[in-house]
């Protein structure tokens, strides 16, 4: 009878275990536009993330695609791009600290935590 409870007891702590690791888990991992890779993106605690459109465009990794609008950018998308680059100073500065050519910004998104992720030619 004791043997069964020490059993159970135990499965319970393991189950328990595996609950607060699967946890932990999920808060450390980085979101997929901020996933690395071979060619991995440019990614920093400020919250701007710059994507090389050629390099991510070489790599097979389903994280560092490159959506279609931003591989061969039309000229309304680098010009919604380079406006909204130029109304916030505070980006164009991160990005210049990154040694970013802010003429070469063809695309920018808001990702889901609220950061930018910037695409460069």
């Amino acid at each position: 009878m004791k043997t069964a409870v020490k059993e159970r007891n135990i499965m319970k702590i393991a189950t328990l275990a595996i609950a607060a690791v699967m946890s932990a888990a999920s808060i450390g991992t980085t979101a997929f536009a901020q996933a690395p890779a071979a060619s991995s993106p440019i990614v920093a605690d400020d919250m701007v993330t710059v994507v090389l459109v050629s390099e991510a465009n070489k790599s097979s990794d389903a994280t560092t695609q490159v959506p279609d609008m931003y591989r061969k950018p039309s000229s309304d998308t680098v010009s919604k791009a380079q406006s909204m680059l130029k109304k916030d100073a505070a980006l164009m500065k991160n990005l210049e600290g990154k040694k970013v050519q802010t003429e070469n910004v063809v695309g920018i998104e808001t990702a889901a935590n609220g950061g930018k992720v910037v695409y460069v030619k």
